[in-house]
């Protein structure tokens, strides 16, 4: 077998028990009403905070977000291993006039180094064919990380022209990967309408 799909195939498996890690508690049992509550707490807290650091570092982007059809953020951890870099994180996709969705989103790739940098990621949406891309297909990346090379102030270029996304380091130490996949999912746990509170 080829030695690229071998590695593949151990990535997609890796981005699958990192998205099951976050809907249970360390035990493995589901999350409790109240900890679902505090859970949606701390997102929608992490990403107005997300948006404000970079609004601080690049204020043009407020007047996008104006005039989006929707944004996400989400809070990607990302930790390097010699070959191997991990990234998890929590978000919410934000849309005018509705509740946010609450979202998971993790990647994996190849890279070199050894390390770890906490980081905001920004998606903007310039209209609803963006956002209907992103969720319909289960946010799999297609139109997003997927396609996606460096840019310049925090800023990487995407492919498709309806979607911006900004990367916010906070600290520490990280090496670009040099491929990679993502997974963008839907937190059904947080997203339980049966379950008031948080928002």
């Amino acid at each position: 077998m080829n030695p690229r799909h071998i590695f593949s195939t151990a990535l997609l498996a890796a981005l699958i028990a990192l998205a099951g890690c976050q809907t249970t508690q360390t035990d493995g049992k589901p999350l409790t009403n109240a900890q679902v509550v505090e859970k949606r707490e701390a997102i929608l807290k992490m990403a107005r905070t997300g948006l404000d650091t970079l609004v601080k570092q690049n204020p043009k982007v407020a007047d996008e977000i104006k005039k989006s059809a929707g944004y996400a953020v989400f809070n990607a951890s990302n930790v390097n291993i010699v070959l191997v870099v991990m990234s998890s994180g929590d978000g919410a996709l934000f849309q005018p006039g509705q509740k946010p969705v609450f979202m998971m989103e993790r990647k994996a790739g190849e890279g070199l180094g050894a390390g770890y940098q906490k980081q905001y990621q920004v998606i903007i949406f310039k209209n609803q064919d963006a956002i209907k891309q992103f969720t319909a297909a289960k946010g799999v990346g297609g139109d997003i990380n997927a396609n996606l090379s460096a840019g310049s102030g925090g800023q990487q270029r995407s492919f498709n022209p309806n979607v911006t996304t900004y990367l916010v380091g906070e600290s520490g130490y990280d090496l670009q990967a040099n491929w990679g996949g993502s997974l963008y999912t839907p937190n059904d746990t947080l997203n339980n309408p049966d379950i008031s509170g948080g928002y």
